[in-house]
């Protein structure tokens, strides 16, 4: 989270592509190090070019903006509705097997990584024990196995 312009807007880098969640009216940030959140009314929504989502609060201006500069935006998943029968949290993919269609084991999801891609990195643990980053585009999203926790991905050829 960074300030933009001088009126008290700011910018979040989403974790996925796509157009910025407008029905949402508020969310909580976390300032890094701490467990205390806030709620944050948001005016607007806007996209940038850059990918990054423009917010307007009316409770901001950009004295405060700057104080809560690398902020951690939280928004409650109930607020985005259900997921398509293709989606998934992200966040759920951590500790889930990653395999290859064949079912050779590739590793276990470690955690998310930011990137400039518009789409998630993957960060695994190989069964040597070595981290290893897997960029997930949908078209390698094979299936994922909830309740098993085991993720399927393809590679590119």
């Amino acid at each position: 989270m960074r300030p933009h312009g001088l009126r008290g807007a700011f910018t979040i880098k989403p974790l996925s592509p796509g157009p910025p969640p407008d029905f949402l009216t508020h969310i909580q940030l976390q300032i890094p190090g701490s467990e205390e959140t806030f709620s944050v009314p948001v005016r607007t929504w806007k996209s940038a070019s850059s990918g990054h989502w423009i917010v307007e609060s009316p409770d901001f201006t950009l004295e405060r903006v700057q104080t809560i500069r690398n902020a951690i935006v939280l928004a409650p998943a109930e607020d985005f509705g259900p997921l398509d029968d293709d989606e998934v949290w992200v966040e759920d993919l951590i500790g889930s097997a990653v395999v290859w269609p064949d079912g050779k084991a590739r590793g276990q999801v470690t955690g998310v990584m930011e990137s400039a891609a518009p789409y998630p990195v993957l960060v695994l643990s190989d069964p040597e024990g070595r981290e290893i980053y897997l960029p997930l585009p949908s078209e390698h999203f094979i299936s994922f196995d909830e309740d098993g926790k085991v993720l399927v991905v393809s590679t590119p050829e």
